[in-house]
């Protein structure tokens, strides 16, 4: 019998449009829409348990990893002669702004927010309301920035943590081979930070992926990619036993359980456009809109509550979620292709894509 010929590596060492791998764009709609199950599954206890514990599939912390290693590949700016990359954290910043604006008018109001009680004091003074104040009026709308609290538009916190490395990635840099050790030494510290601030600061564990990504952006990505596909099976086949653990073990959580799913979500990544090219050429298409999907979904998400349109409880609403997930993710996609088709100058504002 004759053996079958090997997938040719032009197949998952492919580059998109713009001049990622395919398999690294792959990885990012997949983690684009792992975090909108992972705010929509907020409303079933059971749901919840499955998509926390998929949390082994690094949504956040893969864009942290990916940040650091492009950041530091140069592929934004020199790391040698600058104190700061300005440019990359304006680029980042705006959109930022734009949209912790838009959901502080539109949602931050909002009981059903998660983080309502700590801008109460910035809606109050903006109604008037006797015994409020301007100062902490002030601290209120600096929380829902991000500055002190966790931002009202709540899945852009790593978002302020990224645009605040990059700024200062030139520094890091100076640490050179240490880069690694801070890293774990960051990465250790997860839940200790993570417990006491509860992302209203830049936690130990987003500075760690962020370094780890710089330490290991020294080495082609063509060769991480060979090195994880060597083990891609393994890795994943370990993320997907871990998961179905973890549902009944939430307390074993720690960031190098986070580190193994991360390998799992670029196994599958590199699997899936190896396995399927032309379906993960269309897959990879979709990752410019992952931006403007993170700064729009959770507004939409407190909206929809809002509405009292989601009030289905139990099996009716797992249902409904797994219909919703894709519908979201779809709809928002569509807004960010029509938006680059019709009014391309707004897409770097609102979607930190382009120039």
């Amino acid at each position: 019998m004759t053996p079958a010929a090997p997938i040719p590596d032009s197949v998952i060492f492919e580059k998109t449009a713009t001049h990622r791998m395919v398999w690294v764009d792959v990885a990012r709609v997949v983690a684009c829409i792992l975090i909108i199950a992972n705010h929509m599954a907020f409303y079933s206890a059971e749901l919840y348990r499955w998509v926390w514990a998929e949390f082994l599939a690094a949504r956040t912390p893969f864009f942290l990893l990916v940040a650091g290693y492009f950041v530091g590949r140069g592929s934004f700016g020199s790391l040698d002669g600058r104190l700061f990359l300005w440019k990359r954290s304006w680029f980042l910043l705006r959109p930022y702004l734009i949209w912790g604006m838009a959901a502080a008018v539109l949602i931050g109001w909002s009981p059903l927010h998660e983080y309502y009680e700590s801008y109460v004091p910035l809606y109050a003074w903006l109604r008037g309301e006797p015994g409020s104040g301007f100062w902490p009026a002030l601290a209120a709308f600096a929380r829902c920035m991000g500055i002190a609290g966790h931002p009202v538009d709540a899945p852009m916190w790593f978002l302020r943590d990224i645009i605040i490395y990059t700024a200062v990635a030139p520094l890091l840099h100076r640490l050179g081979s240490y880069l690694l050790w801070v890293g774990l030494l960051m990465l250790s510290l997860n839940y200790f930070a993570l417990d006491l601030a509860d992302h209203d600061y830049p936690i130990a564990n987003s500075l760690g992926f962020f370094l780890l990504g710089m330490f290991i952006s020294r080495y082609p990505l063509t060769d991480l990619t060979a090195a994880v596909r060597r083990y891609a099976v393994s890795f994943l086949l370990c993320t997907l036993v871990l998961t179905w653990w973890l549902v009944g073990h939430r307390d074993q959580h720690n960031s190098m359980l986070i580190a193994l799913g991360m390998l799992g979500l670029m196994s599958l990544a590199i699997l899936f456009t190896e396995w399927f090219p032309r379906a993960a050429r269309w897959v990879a298409g979709l990752a410019p809109a992952c931006f403007f999907i993170f700064g729009t979904h959770y507004i939409v998400i407190i909206l929809l509550r809002e509405s009292g349109w989601i009030t289905l409880k139990g099996t009716s609403w797992d249902v409904l979620w797994l219909c919703l997930v894709p519908v979201i993710f779809s709809v928002l996609a569509g807004l960010f292709f029509c938006m680059r088709r019709l009014v391309p100058r707004l897409v770097p504002v609102l979607a930190a894509y382009g120039k």
